[in-house]
């Protein structure tokens, strides 16, 4: 027994003295970093398509520290911003006292050395890709840092069912050697199969410049493009209105996006708000024949109830997961599109809204909501859609990516010319809204969501084009 409580005393002493070493070297870090310091030099290893005064400017900010905290620190989040840059597949930081390679150095100089090393230039890939109710398959070609700069130049060909093909070519470049700004120089020809929802098939052939940047608010994203659009391959049973809109027309326009997302998953939420915000405005020093200005708004917020607790297979006592809770999500989406001159100068089919589908309002065709001329969509000028869902977790498979949920939809899609009366606007838009209902399966698929509902249109305005019983979405954005 005395023994025994030797033993358990030398083990509390042993504790202690851990403790008051482990303080003594906090306080002495602490004390150190405190301290006065400044970068000598900046060496980085294993560049050789990468320019000089391109490393230079993406590295300054480590000359910017006084203290070894500082020091530590920025050369840290320049090596984080190296690796966003994508040119390189690893970054290591060493850092060394400067007196140990110039004995002139003062004592608190650092050098700071980084060891890259950079990523094959050519990079060639083939897939499938998934999007909003769009399958294609695609081919690129993608080189990196062209002019030593972390420049990117991406050639993209897709053949797909809605985009029955699309070549894109963009150069761009990053802004004073920032990850987080870009500006691009682009070009594209996509054929679009509008046969689903129309008569006619369009091909668009356009060069733009766009530039990106990211915020403490979110991402933004200004472009100009000019667009060269052919209204072709009509078919023969096409509707006279998108007859008179077949031909060629030319659209100038600048846009602006703004996007911020605080959702913790973009496919299957539970928690967070995302807003999308899209400004366009064609007709641009007078080029084109379309003159319109065209804002669009995506917003929606979910709230996880309850969930959280672990899940234990029983039988083999394993850990499967933690319970997903309940999900309670909003979505609201609006836009206005407003003539700003008459006669051969106004929008077309082309740059209308479509509302209706397994993404937006379930229980209609896709394009089903709106204006229409016999079977042919012609989109409307000012829409309005809301949608509210509870999804849960099916019993005995809560850890599985499955969910189910019953859904509420709404929406209004209608023609509107600029100066016409408030009142009748605000009347067109509130009455006999298209509204559906009904229950479904959501499964999260690794790079799409895809839905099996079963809707029950409660409302429709006249000339709508209901999808009773099962319909199936496969995309990234539900309403």
């Amino acid at each position: 027994m005395e023994e025994a409580k030797l033993s358990s005393e030398e083990e509390q002493r042993q504790r202690e003295y851990q403790t008051e070493a482990s303080r003594r070297l906090f306080a002495l870090l602490k004390q150190s970093a405190g301290s006065k310091a400044h970068v000598n030099a900046i060496t980085i290893l294993g560049t050789k398509q990468t320019r000089p005064g391109f490393l230079e400017k993406a590295t300054k900010n480590v000359l910017e520290a006084k203290t070894y905290a500082d020091v530590i620190n920025n050369a840290q989040q320049v090596a984080e911003k190296l690796q966003r840059f994508d040119i390189y597949e690893g970054v290591q930081i060493l850092l060394d006292t400067a007196a140990d390679s110039d004995p002139l150095a003062p004592p608190d100089s650092i050098n700071v050395i980084y060891q890259v090393k950079e990523k094959s230039r050519v990079f060639l890939k083939t897939g499938t890709e998934i999007g909003n109710n769009e399958g294609n398959m695609n081919g690129s070609i993608t080189v990196r840092n062209v002019f030593g700069g972390a420049e990117l130049l991406e050639t993209v060909a897709s053949f797909g069912t809605r985009n029955s093909s699309a070549f894109q070519f963009s150069l761009s470049k990053p802004v004073n050697a920032s990850p987080d700004s870009k500006i691009d120089i682009n070009a594209h020809r996509i054929l679009c199969n509008n046969t689903l929802a129309s008569s006619y098939e369009e091909l668009a052939r356009g060069a733009g410049l766009r530039y990106k940047t990211v915020s403490k608010f979110g991402y933004h994203e200004l472009s100009y493009d000019m667009t060269w659009r052919s209204i072709d391959r009509v078919s023969p049973n096409a509707s006279l209105s998108i007859r008179q809109q077949a031909g060629d027309s030319l659209k100038s326009s600048i846009n602006h996006v703004f996007v911020r997302e605080r959702r913790d998953d973009i496919l299957l939420p539970s928690n967070g708000h995302y807003i999308r915000i899209a400004q366009e405005l064609s007709g641009l020093f007078g080029l084109g024949n379309a003159h319109f200005f065209k804002t669009e708004l995506e917003s929606q917020y979910c709230k996880q109830f309850g969930g959280g607790h672990i899940l234990l297979d029983k039988e083999n006592n394993e850990f499967l997961g933690v319970h997903p809770g309940y999900v309670v999500s909003t979505s609201f989406r609006t836009g206005c599109l407003a003539n700003l001159s008459n006669g051969d100068k106004v929008s077309t089919v082309s740059d209308r809204f479509l509302l209706g589908g397994p993404l937006s309002v379930r229980g209609f065709r896709n394009a089903g909501i709106g204006p229409r001329d016999y079977k042919d969509a012609l989109g409307g000028n000012m829409y309005w859609a809301a949608g509210v869902s509870a999804i849960a977790p099916l019993p005995k498979l809560e850890s599985k990516a499955v969910r189910a949920h019953v859904f509420l939809n709404a929406g209004t899609n209608i023609p509107w010319q600029s100066g016409a009366f408030s009142q009748d606007l605000k009347q067109a838009l509130s009455q006999s809204p298209s509204i559906s209902t009904g229950l479904g399966l959501i499964y999260r698929h690794s790079i799409a969501r895809i839905e099996l509902n079963y809707c029950v249109p409660l409302t429709a305005a006249r000339g709508d084009q209901i999808k009773r019983g099962l319909q199936l979405g496969i995309g990234l954005n539900f309403l």
